[in-house]
């Protein structure tokens, strides 16, 4: 294809997936009063369980347009999660005519992992993190001090947990690439782990919120993560070894395109 077919090519897969995340937000929105009921309802559930019985807190909205805006926090995130499979699949399409059937092969478990692993990283916040979360700094609030909940800043907190562990939990997928492209070998990755650690450690200070607790609750997640990125590297790059030994254009240092 020429320069311009790509370019039009392009434009209409960010189409598709506008389209397709509209359409998502759309049916998010009919349903976002009783995502945001189910909220309140949770969040009651989490606070009488780390306060004990007869602790009930209300969301409260603060300002006129507060409201309509949250709900379409809560329609967007939603929207974004029910059109990430097809969205990722155009981006998928766009891409895959450039690459050899080898990487094909390759690249397409890689994509429906980062699908399941987007997924699992978003329920892991909201069913684990969130929660722990919640309640240790509930139970750090003063008897004496009444707390009023921002319906707003609350979804705010839950998304930002949601959306970072989403993103974190692609971090075995990344390794299992750069191994499996030759960047790093599975041995770099061991020893660099303590570098790892400082390096996440930085990152949950900037996405998580501003305690001490919920920078741990990200780190130490992100370390198992990492050393399941260690073993799925370990998989690629031996298969990357198989491959490269298997081939024969191995000796020439030729690739043929179609392999």
């Amino acid at each position: 294809m020429a320069f311009l077919e790509h370019l039009e090519e392009l434009r209409w897969t960010l189409v598709w997936i506008a389209v397709a995340t509209a359409l998502g937000t759309g049916v998010a929105w009919y349903f976002s009063s009783d995502l945001l009921a189910f909220l309140s309802t949770d969040l009651n559930k989490i606070l009488e369980t780390a306060l004990g019985a007869g602790q009930s807190f209300d969301l409260h909205v603060f300002e006129v347009a507060e409201a309509f805006t949250t709900r379409l926090k809560v329609a967007l995130l939603t929207g974004f999660l029910i059109a990430l499979p097809f969205n990722i699949f155009k981006v998928w399409q766009f891409v895959s005519p450039g690459l050899f059937k080898r990487e094909k092969r390759m690249a397409g478990p890689l994509v429906l992992l980062s699908i399941v692993l987007f997924y699992c990283g978003v329920l892991f916040a909201y069913l684990i993190m969130v929660k722990l979360t919640v309640a240790f700094l509930f139970r750090l609030k003063p008897p004496e001090v009444v707390a009023t909940i921002r319906i707003g800043s609350y979804v705010s907190f839950v998304t930002k947990f949601c959306i970072t562990f989403g993103l974190v939990f692609q971090l075995p997928l990344v390794q299992a690439v750069l191994s499996w492209m030759g960047l790093v070998s599975t041995k770099t990755l061991m020893h660099a782990w303590r570098f790892a650690l400082v390096g996440v450690l930085v990152i949950s200070a900037l996405l998580t919120p501003p305690d001490i607790i919920s920078q741990v609750l990200l780190t130490v997640p992100v370390l198992g993560l990492y050393w399941v990125g260690i073993l799925l590297a370990k998989v690629f790059e031996r298969k990357r070894q198989r491959e490269a030994a298997d081939s024969p254009a191995a000796g020439t240092g030729a690739a043929k395109p179609d392999e």
